[in-house]
């Protein structure tokens, strides 16, 4: 969890920091509250959470109270036990449930008139709107349970839709209200508990709190506020983080770590002390911590790695004084390899012919293609080229609605080219352990199946349980029937510009086409996924040697895949990656053409059947060699395989022969150009624009 440095700010009327009854508060982000709450803010289509209990909305149009609302564990607020709450529309939570005004949307400074004794307020959200709903959700098992009181798709000041939950704590009794989602605007809440008309606890902004989460669906971005109940300790200081990697070079590697301010008092020194099992190592770092600020540190003392070597380390961060010593340590491991190996990003897209906004992904994919260390995946939902497996799983690490998309399933966000480029530079940086190497997948004609095998080298020996997993990818992808057409909703240009990179799909713009888009218009669907290997997005289980891989290198045959999954095995590629079993992340991964008995055209009859211009705007050449005199038929088929041009061509001489065919009238699109002769075929695929 990455910790905000802000200062500390204790909205208190009237009575001083250290009167009774009092509350003071910390910010954090990069998660929710003790990473209990993983549901997404939103899910798809908007509006409320699955599996959670709507207490008001949707459509809230006057501010409105719920119905009292148990507690489903022990809790105290300002220090005294509390049993039940209601919920306003309007973002206010109270334990005065006999309060019958309901406070309005627009929020005041606290402490105010408007607002119940004993509230808990992210005041000024109004959930008028057919999305809108307040829900309700438990997590987390006794003893240690958070109660989740969730705002979704409410207006905020001009923020037309924004996420907030006010949660309540088990055994710390600790309250928090948790930024999730906003869309572009300016919020405008009043933040902070309540006691009385006379005593408040807020973010001085208030009224004026404006939104800080960005639009990921996830909690990435999330941002909270952390009410205490008691007095804030002068010293202490909170170990976030133990920043060390899982995979480093070798030689010297720094030991560093993420501390918070806690405490009332500024932080002038730290005490760092680490451990690899050879002695400990301490160090004192001379800092400058505000109150709840965050702080970077570094040892002045490094790790000398060595090849090949794994590491358990442990990490204590104290300062003088320090209030509370349960929060100062950290234990991690790390492996120096013996080499860095070049990184391959995958890029995943979640997407379907009848998703309006999926051309956004599929343009995305396509302006990657330049990206040479870059891998696209598109994995189809509810449409003729889903492979259920991959469907069904993939949302697991790429949640939210379509399109949707995500790198090695460690990100996810936006499938915009810029966003993938952006979580792909994040990425391709990062120190993996291994290799995929001497990658081939070779089509056998005879048996009718494609078998891939692949290397992968271990530069350490590493625990966990990792897989190998093989996808095949398909470009210009076509098909008959309305659910092969692509629903358009940047169609007539209202919602941008939406268009391929030069040179790919003939630079189809979507917002200048029709809505839903016929696909022989662009081309066809390009790095579609046709085949999963085992049918399980972590691979195939035994691939790689269960709990540690050890350094070397490390092979696998995949069971033998049908090349009828794919339209063209011409047009396809096999991609297999190394896959975390436990958590999803690919490690990494290498793609290659499918070799073998690939080629439609007979290279046994020797008529090297070759096509140029290629892509072509007018006339275009057929060249092709016959051994002997010969009659030969030209026909021309589009991808449906109707035959839309024919030429027939008696008693040709044996050698290099020549035919011309005019495209000027076929439509742009891709068509195959096929030679009979003495009941051979052969075919080359033509590209017109």
């Amino acid at each position: 969890m990455n910790l905000r440095s802000i200062s500390l700010a204790i909205g208190i009327m009237l009575f001083g920091q250290f009167a009774f009854g009092q509350y003071y508060y910390l910010t954090g982000s990069g998660d929710t509250p003790g990473g209990l709450n993983q549901d997404p803010a939103y899910p798809t289509g908007g509006g409320q959470v699955g599996g959670w209990s709507s207490v008001l909305g949707p459509s809230v149009g006057t501010p409105t109270w719920s119905a009292d609302q148990t507690i489903p564990f022990a809790f105290n607020f300002n220090g005294s036990p509390v049993t039940t709450y209601k919920v306003s529309s309007t973002g206010v939570l109270t334990f005065s449930t006999s309060a019958v005004a309901v406070p309005g949307a627009t929020p005041a400074a606290l402490p105010s008139a408007s607002i119940p004794d004993n509230s808990i307020c992210a005041w000024g959200l109004e959930a008028s709107g057919s999305n809108d709903n307040v829900s309700t959700k438990t997590f987390g098992s006794a003893g240690s349970q958070q109660e989740w009181i969730h705002f979704s798709s409410c207006s905020n000041g001009s923020i037309g839709w924004s996420y907030w939950s006010i949660v309540l704590e088990e055994g710390t009794n600790n309250i928090y209200i948790v930024d999730q989602r906003n869309t572009t605007g300016t919020g405008a809440l009043s933040v902070g508990i309540q006691i009385d008309a006379t005593t408040a606890f807020s973010d001085p902004a208030s009224p004026a709190v404006d939104a800080t989460a960005g639009s990921d669906f996830n909690s990435v971005d999330d941002f909270y506020y952390t009410f205490i109940y008691g007095t804030q300790p002068l010293n202490e200081v909170k170990l976030v983080s133990f920043d060390l990697l899982s995979y480093v070079a070798t030689g010297g590697t720094d030991i560093s770590g993420t501390v918070q301010n806690l405490g009332a008092d500024p932080i002038t020194s730290l005490s760092v002390t680490w451990n690899d099992g050879t002695g400990a190592n301490q160090d004192n770092i001379p800092v400058s911590i505000p109150t709840n600020g965050t702080y970077t540190f570094t040892s002045p003392t490094q790790l000398a790695a060595v090849a090949g070597q794994s590491y358990s380390i442990d990490l204590n961060v104290t300062c003088a004084g320090d209030a509370d010593l349960t929060n100062n340590d950290a234990t991690t491991s790390t492996v120096a390899l013996t080499q860095l190996p070049t990184k391959y990003v995958v890029g995943e897209e979640k997407t379907g012919t009848w998703c309006g906004w999926c051309p956004r992904g599929a343009v995305g994919l396509a302006n990657m293609e330049s990206v040479s260390d870059f891998i696209g995946i598109a994995i189809h939902n509810g449409d003729p080229m889903t492979v259920s497996a991959y469907d069904n799983s993939i949302g697991t690490y790429i949640p939210g609605g379509y399109p949707r998309g995500g790198v090695d399933r460690v990100a996810d966000g936006n499938p915009a080219a810029a966003n993938f480029l952006a979580m792909h530079n994040a990425r391709v940086s990062d120190i993996v352990p291994c290799d995929v190497k001497n990658l081939s997948a070779v089509y056998t004609g005879s048996t009718g199946n494609i078998v891939v095998s692949a290397e992968s080298e271990w530069y350490g020996t590493v625990s966990g349980d990792y897989r190998f997993s093989c996808v095949i990818v398909e470009d210009d992808v076509v098909g008959t029937g309305s659910d092969w057409n692509q629903v358009n909703y940047y169609s007539g240009g209202s919602n941008g510009v939406m268009a391929f990179p030069a040179g790919v799909n003939f630079a189809f713009d979507f917002s200048t086409a029709g809505d839903p888009v016929d696909p022989l218009e662009f081309g066809g669907y390009d790095h579609v996924a046709r085949y999963l290997s085992s049918n399980d997005i972590l691979g195939d289980a035994g691939s790689l040697p269960a709990g540690a891989v050890p350094l070397g290198v490390h092979s696998h045959t995949f069971a033998p895949i049908p090349a009828s999954v794919t339209n063209d095995l011409e047009k396809s590629h096999a991609v297999v990656m190394v896959v975390n079993s436990t958590t999803g992340e690919i490690l990494n991964a290498y793609k290659t053409s499918i070799t073998g008995d690939v080629s439609v055209t007979e290279l046994d009859n020797n008529m090297e059947l070759k096509l140029f211009p290629n892509p072509a705007t007018d006339v275009v050449n057929v060249s092709f060699q016959l051994q002997d005199a010969a009659d030969a038929i030209v026909t021309v088929t589009d991808a449906l395989g109707n035959t839309v041009m024919e030429s027939g061509v008696a008693s040709l001489d044996g050698g290099e022969n020549h035919v011309k065919i005019n495209a000027t009238s076929l439509p742009s699109g891709f068509y195959f150009v096929n030679l009979h002769v003495a009941g051979t075929v052969a075919t080359q695929r033509l590209v017109v624009q």
